[in-house]
């Protein structure tokens, strides 16, 4: 450093050189202290979760469907209903008249009884020589003139539950009131009302004197009176715009005529023949027939099934006759036959008198109980509204000896 300083001088050659110079060592200057930095916070870290590793991905298990619940079971089927025993009701039975004078045209009518008012009281037993005329009864043998167990109470006072429907029970030519007792209490003691009118223009003594005569205006005169006499006798008890007509061989006419009044909601043509009227659109007709009736060709019932214009249904029974649906038919079968008679009534009368009561033919008592069931259900669905009753072709399989030669359904 000073050799480079003395050779830029600008002093004169006779200036005195200037003493040489020991660089001395420089400390370092001191920096002034300085206060620490006054420490800033440093704000903490927001919080976060602890990062957790996705577990291993493993298989999802399988699962087992569980079975199905078992079925609920169907409900039982309740059993058919067969009507071929007495019903709730002690039967009753009065007679009243038809004609002007007493006994001039009687009137045989059923009904559901008092219970308590018949305790003690004896059924009332039927003669049935009674239906004979005076001037034949002595040619009668006796084993015919039997006495008919009528399970019924003379004169007993009305059961409470009225108003109770009506049936009407016509009877064939050459018959009487009397002679279907087993179905007319039937039917009472299920609840109805029966009347059974003597139609003395065509019933057995007409027919032994030869004054019978077939007359259908009669026939529905007759009905008429007897709905009358039913609201004289019996009042609102007795419902005369609730009716249902059965009738035997010629009384099948009468019952189907009879749908053409108002009051007659629903008929059974019973082994006879007839025509529907116009007036049936829609009311019930249960056609039931013999299937070996000699009197009534099966072709006949079976023209009424086909003429009516409402619900119908026809029934055959198998091995049944004319008057397999009688009273007298198990004692004519029982007794072997009106052979007897001919000489009376002549060999035509007699086969018609036997016809369905020979051992040809079904079991007359099987024919009654088949007839107790049919017109009880039949009457029931028409005239009560129970929807729980009707006739199917099972009711045969139900009763025994009871065969079908032929059903077909309502319709």
């Amino acid at each position: 450093m000073a050799l480079l300083a003395a050779g830029c001088s600008s002093n004169d050659d006779d200036s005195q050189p200037a003493a040489p110079t020991v660089d001395q060592p420089t400390e370092a200057p001191t920096p002034a202290p300085t206060e620490a930095p006054t420490p800033t916070a440093t704000p903490d870290p927001e919080p976060t979760e602890a990062l957790t590793p996705d577990p291993e991905p493993t298989e999802a298990p399988v699962s087992t469907p569980e079975p199905p619940p078992p079925p609920t079971p169907a409900p039982t089927p309740a059993p058919p209903l067969v009507f071929t025993e007495f019903g709730e009701f002690p039967v009753g039975v009065r007679t009243l008249e038809l004609g002007g004078e007493p006994g001039q045209q009687p009137l045989s009518v059923w009904y559901p009884a008092d219970p308590d008012a018949v305790a003690g009281m004896e059924t009332e037993v039927y003669d049935s020589a009674q239906a004979i005329p005076a001037a034949f009864r002595a040619l009668i043998p006796e084993s015919m003139q039997s006495a008919v167990e009528t399970n019924s109470y003379r004169d007993a006072p009305l059961a409470d539950g009225s108003p109770y429907p009506v049936v009407i029970y016509s009877h064939g030519f050459g018959g009487h009131r009397d002679v279907a007792i087993f179905l007319t209490t039937h039917l009472a003691s299920h609840g109805f009302v029966v009347a059974s009118p003597e139609h003395i223009h065509r019933n057995l003594p007409a027919q032994a004197f030869g004054t019978a005569e077939f007359s259908p205006e009669k026939d529905q005169a007759d009905v008429a009176n007897t709905l009358a006499a039913l609201e004289a006798s019996f009042g609102d008890a007795a419902d005369t715009a609730r009716v249902g007509v059965i009738g035997h061989s010629a009384g099948a006419r009468t019952a189907l005529d009879a749908l053409a009044n108002d009051a007659v909601l629903a008929a059974i043509p019973l082994a006879g023949g007839g025509v529907a009227p116009p007036e049936a659109v829609d009311k019930s007709i249960l056609v039931v027939v013999a299937e070996l009736d000699l009197t009534v060709p099966t072709e006949s019932s079976l023209a009424s099934y086909d003429s009516a214009p409402g619900p119908r249904t026809f029934v055959n029974l198998a091995q049944a006759g004319h008057n397999s649906f009688t009273d007298s038919c198990p004692v004519i079968l029982a007794g072997g036959g009106l052979g007897m008679l001919e000489p009376l009534l002549g060999a035509e009368q007699v086969a018609r008198a036997e016809d369905g009561c020979t051992p040809e033919n079904a079991d007359p008592l099987a024919m009654q109980a088949a007839l107790k069931h049919l017109a009880t259900s039949f009457f029931l669905a028409s005239l009560t509204g129970r929807l729980d009753v009707g006739i199917t072709s099972e009711f045969s399989d139900l009763i025994d000896g009871v065969e079908l030669a032929d059903y077909r359904g309502a319709g």
